[in-house]
């Protein structure tokens, strides 16, 4: 039986990953990204599984196409008489470029295959960024039928699991449309982001100096500069 992990990584092609690979970690004849231990164990606390220790048994990748996920578990884990309908299954496959933040996936001492999905959210315009209910809906609906997709008649054991990451927790994000997999709720981690960030404002080429109120989700906001005029930082 071909292995799921060997053919999510064959199926990975992101230039992105490479550089990073490289650039951080030296990798150049095995690139790989390798999970901190602190964060592995934080991860595998929250979807409820315990993640491998050895970094070599973990397979990690940043925006992951849905479609890759898709045509892997096709690969490793159906009958080749019904990769072509599988593959074709409406709501799976699809023209759109949709992908996860972090795959990261492994094979546990039971033979059974794990899929752990992260989306991340950073700042926006006013601070920390939120997490939009319709866009977290859409993406973990079509990862249902991707999951769903042959699953009884599959050779291979795969659980999946959905973690979200960000500044502060998600609020109002309970919803009867998540699949029981995903977890109710959603789990959550902290994602350790500096509190002193510029923006951008494209509209009049603005920029401002945020920094974080006692509040995690305010930050209070001076302006630098106005326009094509400079104001002196240390005035801002």
């Amino acid at each position: 039986m071909p292995d799921l992990i060997e053919i999510l990584e064959s199926f990975n092609r992101k230039e992105r990953f490479f550089l990073i690979a490289q650039a951080l970690n030296g990798c150049q004849e095995n690139p790989a990204f390798t999970l901190s231990p602190e964060f592995s164990k934080e991860l595998g606390k929250k979807v409820g599984v315990t993640i491998p220790e050895e970094p070599e048994k973990v397979f990690v990748a940043m925006d992951y196409h849905l479609n890759w996920v898709h045509a892997s578990l096709v690969l490793a884990c159906a009958d080749e008489a019904e990769r072509h309908s599988l593959l074709n299954l409406e709501g799976t496959t699809d023209d759109n470029q949709e992908d996860v933040d972090l795959l990261v996936a492994f094979k546990n001492t039971d033979e059974r295959y794990h899929l752990i999905f992260i989306e991340a959210k950073a700042y926006d315009a006013k601070g920390f960024s939120a997490f939009e209910k319709s866009q977290l809906v859409s993406k973990v609906s079509r990862l249902e039928k991707i999951i769903r997709a042959g699953e009884k008649d599959r050779s291979c054991e795969v659980e999946t699991h959905f973690c979200l990451v960000s500044g502060y927790e998600p609020q109002n994000l309970k919803s009867d449309d998540w699949p029981k997999w995903n977890g109710k709720p959603i789990p959550w981690m902290p994602l350790s982001l500096p509190e002193k960030r510029h923006v951008l404002n494209y509209s009049d080429f603005s920029i401002v100096k945020q920094e974080r109120e006692s509040n995690r989700k305010r930050f209070n906001s001076e302006l630098v500069v106005r326009g094509n005029k400079s104001v002196d930082e240390s005035q801002a």
